[in-house]
């Protein structure tokens, strides 16, 4: 098989850059390569199912990497208000809830996949599924890329958007790395991102279940480097729920030690000891197995009472002492677990590191090692907040490599300059503007 542009990968980058291409160069022969039978199974998961395809407030500092300013001219090219309008053209309106997340009114993930099915049905880009690429090489001025079962395809431009490892049993297993090694691209050490967290000890499990309402800080090296508010859930081995999963990019990063729990955020030190203070008066014919009751889930309770010096349940209320106050507020204010990493790849949303994006224009996504060669997506080494901002990343550099690799098929064009690319966004080169 033959094509002007291949496509790896049949993810939101991939189906992105395919759609792009060929309406930026109608006439050109586009292809997708998907190793699963059919492509955006992972954007059926995302969102628990409903699909939070971007959020309002998209800014460079929601993305991390080596350099993650790499991300910024895509995300300006492509913005979130272009996903927003990109989406309503083709019938996904939207819904935006809590801290800017925005949804398909609809609230189905597969609406967005299937507008995005619909698009590349119109548009007459192929889709070869069960292709599952295990080789790409330079072939003449092109590319020629093999699958584990002996077929190929050869392209003038080969974009590759194949993930990263994050829920292989989504499609994404990590191959894409090797495929642009192959061509002499690096990659940085790769960790689990937007995941449960590990801690260390047995603290947790006595906790398993679990959940508190509250602030959920990062800690490295003592200081508070992030905090989050929301539902925390204790697990067998460590954390989980929407801030934890926030804060895992911080482990992945490698700056934080400790997770600090703060069960009481409306309240403040002092507040929460004159609290216990009054719970001493008013409870002292209790012992401590049931003082906690009413204010914070019993067996955290005895967590708390535990490390701060109390081992018996049996020890009395009346004999509480002010420093055994103040110490069981300081905890409720600041329940620390020491961090022991993540989990695994299997429950990973997204995947930390990367192909280095040193080794790529960021300004239109070429390899500057291999001309005619783009990569876009999760493979390289950008990730973000959990929100949609990984999606949003995927949008930006999809539309990005995949007008950028069909303005290179033009004949006697001019060789593109950075200030030409820099204009070519979404709204000056489709006349669209973003939807209210």
């Amino acid at each position: 098989m033959k094509a002007d542009i291949a496509i790896i990968g049949g993810g939101a980058a991939g189906m992105t850059a395919a759609i792009f291409s060929k309406r930026r160069c109608q006439d050109a022969d586009i292809v997708i390569l998907e190793r699963l039978e059919r492509p955006g199974k992972k954007l059926l998961a995302t969102g628990n199912g409903r699909c939070n395809y971007t959020n309002v407030n998209v800014s460079n500092t929601n993305y991390h990497g080596k350099n993650p300013e790499f991300a910024g001219f895509a995300l300006k090219a492509f913005s979130n208000e272009d996903a927003v309008a990109f989406f309503r053209e083709l019938g996904v309106f939207p819904r935006v809830e809590e801290d800017g997340k925005i949804f398909p009114f609809s609230g189905n993930a597969s609406s967005v996949l299937d507008a995005l099915r619909f698009e590349l049905d119109r548009l007459g880009v192929a889709i070869l599924t069960g292709f599952y690429a295990i080789s790409l090489f330079k072939s003449g001025d092109g590319f020629t890329i093999r699958d584990n079962c002996g077929n190929h395809v050869a392209a003038a431009k080969v974009i590759v958007a194949a993930g990263g490892k994050a829920s292989p049993f989504l499609g994404s297993d990590g191959s894409g790395y090797s495929l642009l090694a192959s061509l002499g691209h690096h990659c940085t050490d790769l960790v689990p991102a937007i995941t449960q967290i590990k801690t260390e000890g047995n603290d947790v499990k006595p906790l398993q279940g679990i959940k508190i309402v509250g602030n959920a800080s990062a800690l490295h090296k003592g200081k508070i480097i992030s905090t989050i508010y929301g539902d925390v859930l204790f697990t067998s081995y460590g954390l989980s729920g929407p801030p934890v999963f926030q804060l895992s990019s911080k482990v992945a990063e490698n700056i934080c030690d400790d997770i600090s729990l703060d069960l009481m955020p409306e309240y403040a030190h002092d507040a929460v000891y004159n609290i216990l203070l009054e719970r001493r008066n008013s409870l002292s014919h209790l012992t401590m197995e049931n003082f906690f009751s009413g204010l914070v889930n019993k067996r955290i309770g005895n967590l708390i009472a535990r490390r701060a010096g109390i081992e018996k349940l049996s020890y009395p209320v009346s004999r509480l002492t002010d420093g055994m106050l103040h110490s069981m507020a300081s905890l409720i204010k600041d329940l620390r677990f020491k961090v022991a990493g993540v989990n695994g790849w299997e429950n990973a949303q997204v995947t930390a590191g990367g192909i280095l994006t040193s080794e790529f224009n960021p300004r239109t996504m070429e390899s500057l090692l291999v001309h005619g060669l783009y990569a876009a997506g999760e493979i390289l080494d950008i990730f973000g907040d959990c929100g949609g901002f990984n999606l949003q990343w995927a949008w930006s550099s999809g539309y990005l490599a995949g007008i950028s690799a069909a303005e290179s098929l033009k004949p006697n064009r001019e060789e593109a300059n950075d200030k030409d690319i820099e204009y070519k966004s979404y709204s000056a080169l489709f006349g669209r503007k973003a939807a209210e």
